[in-house]
């Protein structure tokens, strides 16, 4: 039976999920959700997870939203991208996107060459990205898997829209850390009975190895989330 796992103060309560040891060559590996061009909440964010080059940061997709936020959102992140401690993955509303770019008619020299670094930069993004933490697998994309095919058979479409097949069948020992919809979304679904509980924090699905998060950050009142894979600590905007 789905669940949520709620929250203690700061940490996700996910014991069994924390690597037994860290035999990465990092400090910490922090997943940030679904940004959705909310600049002020990602600033904010950044500054309160306070970066070093001992940390690996990875960023689950969906950098676009509507409104006007897009191109300065995109001018910072494609500028942390060039971090190589830093991994953006892709997002539907990313790929959708694509077709938004590809309509556009710049008027000068500079607005094209622009256009197309951010094409060329949604095109680049990767599907998923594995980490092996003290001999087990934990696996970052945008929504998740169809449980009933390996992973490299997986198809984009897949990593960026799967959703109820992946939360009810998913029962694998890899860990999966996601976005695409919120935790809210996911419950009321399953169980209607979750809706009261505070589910605009990072949870994971009871008894699965799924970490949530998207915290809806589009909203006035959502919040960008960032997870320490390593400790199950979060931080949000």
């Amino acid at each position: 039976m789905l669940g949520v796992v709620k929250m203690e103060k700061n940490f996700i309560a996910m014991q069994d999920l924390i690597p037994t040891k860290n035999d990465t060559p990092y400090k910490r590996i922090l997943a940030i959700g679904d940004v959705h061009a909310s600049f002020e909440k990602l600033i904010s964010l950044w500054e309160k997870i306070s970066v070093t080059d001992k940390d690996f940061v990875i960023f689950l997709g969906d950098y676009f939203e509507g409104g006007n936020k897009n191109f300065k959102t995109l001018s910072w992140l494609m500028e942390k991208n060039l971090n190589e401690n830093i991994k953006m993955l892709l997002g539907n509303i990313d790929e959708a996107f694509l077709g938004y770019f590809a309509s556009l008619r710049p008027t000068t020299i500079e607005e094209a060459a622009f256009i197309k670094q951010i094409q060329d930069f949604i095109k680049n993004l990767p599907l998923y990205h594995k980490i092996k933490i003290g001999g087990r697998d934990y696996i970052f994309c945008h929504a998740g898997i169809n449980p009933e095919k390996p992973l490299e058979k997986q198809d984009k479409d897949e990593f960026i829209w799967e959703q109820e097949n992946f939360y009810a069948s998913y029962n694998g020992d890899a860990v999966f850390i996601v976005g695409h919809k919120s935790p809210r979304k996911i419950m009321n679904y399953f169980l209607p009975q979750f809706s009261e509980l505070d589910t605009l924090q990072p949870v994971r699905i009871t008894h699965k190895n799924i970490l949530l998060l998207d915290t809806r950050a589009k909203d006035f009142n959502g919040y960008l989330s960032c997870v320490d894979i390593l400790t199950g600590e979060f931080w949000q905007s």
